[in-house]
């Protein structure tokens, strides 16, 4: 509680120095965990503020970071408030304080015409005599933990039930077929809710959960992408093979290794979804250890830094290595991963991530 209490007056210096530096800006806090009448209800805080000549007094909620479920709560306690306060001459402005702020709960906040502010500097306050919106990042170390959620073993969670949509799923089909944790799988997918990107039914042990938001879970996941450093990739030669046919000797050399195996990337996509007249080099994920090393001496893969034809992603367990389907004889990864493979590519990558999440993905 202690260390919330000082994360909170961190949050208020910093939305007093925020309307500080606008025009004639000035403010400070009347008051903390303060009780309302008539229902008795309690603000986190209540700030006066001048901005532009104009008197101001802001209901503000506090959180530590934020996500759309988060604000939904904020705004209902927060009309609340704004009902049974008067503000003794001054206009009266709802108001949530947040470490971070995603951006889908910055848009409800937006909607709600509930001013925020966020360490980043994001500053919001809507009010008909002084609006001010400043509308910054995400705190890099804040959008980390947002992060979190397409990392690792919970990336497979969030990667399974979006494999299922629209079906529902408990949280034991989701542990089972991505190979984690119920306690795994159960925590991801409470993430999931706060971010508003699943439907509930049931409670308890036989409580099941659909995806409902896809484009919002590919919108954050590619925004995600674009701040991480490409997978490290193994670069192979292997000689008297086109895609096509070096895709087929993969299978056959990963079948006698017995290593599991899928292509990704631009070969996958065009299984997935034609698009491009030509691919010439194969992205592929091999289950780490020997199984890997005697798929590789199979194929007489050379080991190569330039005109390689065969690239090998690297992972570190066998979960990370998942198959959506098989084409032509050829286990290609699930759609959502060979996306997500292609944001870091290079070349015409990107634009045939485009390609496959119109045919594959948003629907």
């Amino acid at each position: 509680m202690l260390k919330f209490q000082q994360e909170e007056q961190e949050l208020l210096d910093g939305l007093i120095d925020a309307i500080g530096g606008l025009p004639e800006g000035q403010a400070w806090i009347e008051g903390r965990e303060v009780a309302l009448k008539p229902r008795g209800g309690k603000v986190d805080a209540i700030v006066d503020a001048m901005v532009a000549g104009r008197a101001l007094q802001l209901l503000v909620e506090t959180k530590r970071e934020a996500f759309p479920r988060d604000v939904r709560e904020a705004v209902w306690q927060l009309r609340n408030h704004l009902a049974d306060h008067a503000g003794y001459n001054r206009e009266v402005v709802p108001f949530f304080v947040a470490r971070a702020i995603s951006p889908g709960a910055r848009d409800i906040l937006r909607a709600e015409k509930i001013g925020f502010y966020d360490l980043g500097g994001s500053l919001y306050i809507p009010s008909p005599s002084t609006f001010v919106y400043i509308d910054r990042p995400v705190p890099a170390k804040s959008n980390k933990a947002f992060g979190s959620i397409f990392q690792g073993q919970r990336a497979r969670v969030v990667q399974e039930i979006f494999a299922r949509r629209p079906a529902w799923v408990s949280v034991k089909q989701i542990a089972e077929d991505a190979e984690v944790s119920a306690a795994t799988a159960s925590d991801t997918l409470r993430e999931m809710e706060r971010r508003e990107w699943v439907e509930v039914e049931g409670s308890g042990p036989s409580k099941l959960r659909r995806l409902s938001a896809p484009g919002p879970v590919l919108d954050a996941w590619t925004a995600f992408i674009g701040d991480q450093k490409p997978a490290k990739l193994r670069r192979y030669y292997v000689s008297g093979a086109d895609t096509e046919n070096l895709a087929r000797k993969l299978d056959q050399a990963c079948l006698k290794a017995d290593a599991a195996y899928a292509v990704t990337a631009e070969v996958a996509a065009q299984a997935y979804a034609p698009y491009l007249s030509n691919v010439s080099q194969l992205r592929c994920r091999i289950v780490p250890g020997p199984p890997q090393e005697r798929a590789l001496e199979r194929l007489q893969a050379r080991p190569v830094s330039e005109g390689w034809n065969l690239g090998i992603i690297e992972t570190r367990a066998r979960g990370d290595v998942t198959v959506g389907e098989r084409v032509d004889g050829v286990a290609l990864a699930p759609p959502l991963q060979v996306y997500i493979d292609l944001l870091q590519g290079s070349g015409r990558a990107k634009e045939l991530a485009a390609h496959l999440r119109q045919e594959r993905l948003d629907r």
